[in-house]
């Protein structure tokens, strides 16, 4: 199988019906099973094979793939391209094996609009495609908020993380081991862009201080909405600080110690508690947080106590993930009509509680099993929305 994309000939028509002819590259996949335009996302294959698309008859023998376009349709079930003139062409594709060309399977992909059809029967078509999520920390909870909302359609992401990827990092990340010494916002915006090329992405491999105070509020001015998925307290205050000030929506989630539970926080300014109101209310919960690095284990250990370094399982924060991305959905949605508002009324709350096991020496150790727990209990593997009230400083 062959594919390229309408998007890609489009792009190259004028070239292409200039000469005739057009050089493209292609990355191969399994021993030559699959070959698709190279330049489809930003992770090609480690094997690239020089291929040609033609509007002439000849074969071109210096090429391991041949795709030819032809007005003349002779096939319906053949692939068709139509020109940005109007013209539907015929398309055909040959590769060379052994030093002689065979006929293999080629598919025309309109990568966008392919995407965006698969999410039709919840969100209307492009509803999100110009709204900008800031994204604030690409660890494991930040990386797969990013990568949800980009399968939703957020068309626009700003990623600030000073942070490198590490070998330890892969046992929860969503990048892999070829990843492994990158800057986090690098690898996140290439996972986001191999889900839609389109998809706009601005990295700052930054920390989010007041040393890059800046920065950060031109960030939080162009976007939409902002998820911080940092995991201390002082950028999730200074965050929060710069949201209030500017008015802009914020969402703060993050995951309990070896990751037995979590929360999430909505911060809409002026309107609902803010997370200094939050660490005011509740000091306990929200000093209650995962020790995922050694900066993290220094940021808190005093000067003769080590902090050890507990992470918890991935499966373990991706309930907390999925929820900072349906509460990003709802608000991402406020001024447009979707059928998804009817979730309005179940995301009123400005606390959300997920317990994933009742973990030993907290408050939650003696939950009822969610087998034998009533409808009224609280208990494990169920979220909980709270109120929480807003404090004058």
């Amino acid at each position: 199988m062959i594919v390229i994309t309408s998007e890609y000939l489009d792009k190259s028509w004028d070239l292409l019906n200039a000469n005739s002819v057009l050089p493209t590259q292609f990355s191969e996949w399994d021993d030559g099973d699959a070959y698709t335009l190279a330049e489809i996302g930003n992770l090609p294959s480690k094997k690239i094979v020089d291929g040609v698309i033609m509007l002439q008859d000849d074969v071109a023998k210096d090429y391991q793939i041949v795709i030819k376009l032809k007005q003349e349709l002779e096939s319906e079930k053949a692939s068709i391209y139509q020109s940005p003139n109007g013209i539907k062409y015929e398309v055909s594709a040959k590769y060379k094996k052994d030093g002689v060309f065979e006929v293999m399977d080629v598919r025309v992909e309109n990568v966008s609009e392919n995407i965006s059809r698969r999410r039709h029967g919840v969100l209307e078509t492009n509803l999100l495609k110009y709204k900008t999520v800031l994204i604030v920390g690409l660890g494991t909870g930040g990386i797969a908020v990013a990568l949800e909302l980009a399968k939703a359609g957020v068309g626009g992401f700003i990623l600030i993380d000073h942070d490198r990827l590490e070998v330890g990092n892969v046992a929860r990340h969503s990048a892999g081991i070829s990843f492994v010494g990158r800057k986090k916002v690098a690898v996140a915006k290439d996972l986001i862009q191999e889900i839609d090329p389109s998809i706009d992405v601005e990295i700052h491999a930054a920390i989010a201080d007041y040393d890059n105070n800046a920065l950060v509020q031109n960030a939080v001015e162009k976007s939409d909405l902002v998820i911080c998925a940092t995991d201390n307290r002082p950028s999730k205050l200074f965050i929060n600080s710069i949201c209030v000030e500017m008015n802009k929506t914020a969402l703060f989630g993050g995951a309990f110690r070896r990751a037995y539970g979590g929360q999430v926080i909505r911060v809409k300014p002026h309107q609902s508690a803010c997370y200094h109101c939050f660490v005011i209310s509740m000091p306990e919960n929200e000093a209650d947080r995962e020790i995922s690095s050694q900066e993290d284990a220094e940021s808190i250990a005093y000067s003769d106590v080590p902090v050890p370094i507990e992470p918890g399982l991935s499966m373990d924060v991706a309930p907390i993930s999925l929820m900072v991305s349906k509460l990003a959905l709802q608000e991402l949605i406020t001024d447009k009509e979707s059928t998804l508002h009817i979730l309005d009324q179940d995301f009123e709350a400005g606390w959300y509680l997920w317990i994933n096991r009742p973990e030993p020496n907290t408050q939650y150790a003696s939950l009822p099993p969610l087998s034998h727990s009533a409808d009224e209990e609280m208990t494990i593997l169920r979220w909980y929305g709270v109120e929480l009230s807003k404090k004058k400083f």
